[in-house]
């Protein structure tokens, strides 16, 4: 097989293609030809031993993957060899092979048969996220408000639509027309500029003085205190990464004074601890998508030659939407 190889920890420039062995399917695993796979901030870092999940060099980098299952271990339920399917591995998903142990370690989900392969791959982390955010963790109702911070990249507007499919009012914070333009797309009722607008003021004046009821936020950064800000009483604030690159801090005060309640969304370590209620959620994304309700957003194609231009794109903060490694034919 060949994959895209972090042979010593570091930024892009390290990362080389190269032709490796394929490896071996235990009995509790699949072997999945890879046609895609999608870039998400994690890889950024993981390639720089900068993420909560260590991997020692020489290993290939990539979170998820879609592609057709080629092997079927004896101990799998559910699964054959030629189903359609995307797949979350932690590592290992920009190669033309990869190996993944289903359910409880690794997610690998039968897609439904009008996605296709940039799509699929483009779907597991963002609307997994997005769905266990919002209506697991935030507990998003029908009629509420959201304000999604950094609406224009792969989790902002998957969270867009999500929001939406549960019938929330979205308000999608963004930076530049471009980017506005995609929270748009996505159905956002309202936009903000970054680069124009006072967020918590606008916000404010959106919701009729009252503020929103849940803040979507895989951004973090020094705003956080105006985020803070935008929620009304008894409002979720959801943190959900920190693709800003700051690790905001906040006194307690505020949150004290607007009751509100400050809620993490480890989505991936979720997934692993409740496989039930993840596959669950799958269910329900795969009825929106099939009800013409979730769009992926990608912006980016790039071949695994050039996969250190793509993971360049995503660290520099350039990504419009997903960025897609295609692999296969």
């Amino acid at each position: 097989m060949i994959a895209l190889v972090c042979p010593e920890l570091g930024g892009e420039e390290v990362l080389r293609v190269e032709e490796l062995p394929s490896p071996p399917c235990g009995p509790d695993e699949v072997r999945i030809d890879v046609r895609a796979a999608s870039v998400n901030f994690p890889d950024t870092l993981v390639i720089r031993g900068q993420y909560q999940y260590k991997y020692d060099p020489p290993f290939v980098p990539g979170h998820e993957c879609s592609g057709t299952l080629l092997e079927v271990g004896v101990d799998v339920d559910a699964l054959e060899v030629g189903n359609r399917v995307l797949a979350m591995t932690g590592v290992g998903a920009f190669a033309s092979e990869v190996i993944a142990k289903p359910p409880r370690q690794d997610q690998v989900f039968r897609i439904p048969d009008a996605m296709g392969w940039d799509e699929a791959a483009a779907f597991n982390l963002t609307y997994g996220t997005a769905i266990h955010g919002l209506s697991r963790r935030g507990q998003l109702q029908a009629g509420e408000s959201v304000l999604v911070l950094g609406a224009a990249g792969g989790t902002g507007s998957a969270a867009i639509q999500v929001a939406k499919a549960i019938g929330a009012y979205v308000i999608a914070a963004a930076g530049g027309p471009e980017k506005l333009a995609i929270a748009e797309q996505c159905g956002a009722d309202a936009v903000i500029d970054y680069h124009e607008e006072g967020l918590s003021a606008r916000v404010k004046e959106l919701t009729g003085g009252i503020g929103v009821d849940v803040v979507f936020d895989p951004v973090g950064g020094g705003d956080f205190r105006e985020y803070l800000r935008c929620l009304a009483w008894n409002g979720r604030y959801l943190v959900v990464g920190f693709a800003a690159g700051d690790i905001p801090s906040v006194g307690l005060n505020l949150i004290l004074l607007k009751s509100i309640s400050v809620v993490g969304v480890a989505y991936g370590a979720s997934a692993r601890l409740d496989p039930a209620a993840n596959a669950h959620n799958f269910e329900q994304l795969f009825r929106w998508y099939d009800a013409g309700l979730l769009h992926p957003v990608i912006g980016h194609h790039f071949p695994l030659e050039q996969g250190a231009d793509a993971l360049r794109v995503v660290g520099n903060r350039g990504a419009l939407g997903k960025v897609i490694v295609e692999i296969g034919n």
